[in-house]
């Protein structure tokens, strides 16, 4: 895994997913409207960027911790960044709409989102969509008991 670990986006981004499974822990709804919404954020602006600035996601390659992923990013991804991440786009705004709704289903695909983008290593601030992931599991066996 190559990449600055120790960014100011990196400690950020895994300080902020420290403070969402803390929020998670006490408060359920509020976890949980705050991961849906971020899911939401990210749509948009993983919308704007594959539409204005789509080489902007040509670093993941480097990033990548598994070279299964740099393989995907490199000789797939690349090819045509902007169907992928609007793909991706779609996927993260129709989760992220589930999870403020409460949807377990939308819980789960957000669990398995989270942890697929773990491979991507620091271009995915590891550990941070492992720490959200958890998060989500907990809000998710959490709505069970209520």
């Amino acid at each position: 895994m190559r990449g600055n670990l120790f960014s100011l986006a990196y400690l950020v981004s895994n300080a902020g997913a420290l403070l969402i499974l803390l929020i998670s822990i006490w408060y359920k709804r509020a976890g949980r409207i705050i991961v849906g919404f971020l899911f939401l954020f990210a749509a948009l602006v993983n919308a704007w960027q594959a539409i204005f600035k789509p080489d902007i996601y040509n670093v993941y390659e480097l990033l990548a911790a598994l070279p299964v992923y740099e393989y995907l990013v490199a000789e797939v991804f690349l090819n045509h960044i902007t169907f992928y991440i609007i793909l991706l786009m779609v996927v993260q705004l129709a989760i992220g709409i589930g999870i403020v709704y409460n949807r377990k289903i939308a819980m789960i695909a957000g669990i398995v989102y989270l942890l697929v983008l773990a491979p991507l290593g620091a271009g995915s601030s590891f550990p941070c969509t492992v720490i959200l992931a958890v998060a989500v599991m907990l809000l998710l066996n959490r709505g069970k008991q209520n």
